[in-house]
């Protein structure tokens, strides 16, 4: 392995760890949006404030995923720019999944939390634990 294919390994490997970081930012977010909506507090019924909130979801989860596939493109990339002495074992670990594979994760979810957000009566749940 050459000098510049080390290097092309070592920015491979930094954009790999900046994926784990979107999904992670995407996953605290959506854990505290629903957190929000569960804790049951009087604000949570008011259906203007659930739709402000599945708007900034939405917009969120967007530059969410063109990140995330920014980096599928730039980790491909690099992919390509390696030599043929960087083992083949080694290129297919840090080979991200295909575009579409995110895209429909990525959606698939944020259509679960963004409807979550909006037909959830989340303020309900509240409710019932307050009257026992």
């Amino acid at each position: 392995m050459t000098d510049p294919d080390l290097a092309l390994l070592k920015i491979l490997i930094e954009r790999t760890s900046y994926m784990n970081n979107y999904w992670n930012l995407y996953i605290v977010a959506s854990a505290a949006i629903v957190g929000i909506l569960s804790s049951g507090r009087d604000f949570t019924r008011l259906f203007r404030l659930r739709l402000v909130l599945c708007l900034v979801f939405i917009a969120f989860a967007l530059s969410n995923l063109s990140a995330i596939l920014s980096l599928v493109d730039q980790r491909n990339a690099l992919l390509n720019q390696l030599s043929e002495g960087v083992p083949v074992d080694l290129k297919d670990s840090l080979t991200p999944e295909y575009r579409l594979f995110y895209l429909a994760f990525h959606v698939l979810i944020d259509l679960i939390i963004a409807s979550s957000i909006l037909f959830v009566p989340w303020h309900s749940f509240g409710n019932d634990a307050d009257s026992s």
